[in-house]
């Protein structure tokens, strides 16, 4: 059996909002397998979403130097080596 947390699936989400936030993460990450974890407990994915939005979804509302040091930090922090 494995211990992995099954995502939840794009458009099935608890709510609209929660689906537009698993279709921003298809969209804008093309990866909807985090978002769709986080998106098990709504009001967590509804929270964290806009801050992913403005620092990660093409830098949102970040400066570009701003953006790149959040980038890299994150990065440097889980230990990536890209």
């Amino acid at each position: 059996m494995s211990s992995r947390i099954a995502p939840v699936p794009l458009g099935k989400g608890a709510d609209e909002e929660v689906n537009g936030v698993l279709q921003f993460s298809k969209d804008g990450f093309l990866d909807t397998q985090m978002f769709g974890v986080i998106a098990r407990v709504p009001a967590l994915v509804k929270a964290i979403a806009p801050a992913f939005g403005a620092t990660l979804a093409g830098g949102g509302s970040l400066p570009a130097e701003l953006h790149e040091m959040v980038r890299l930090k994150a990065g440097e922090v889980n230990s990536c080596a890209y």
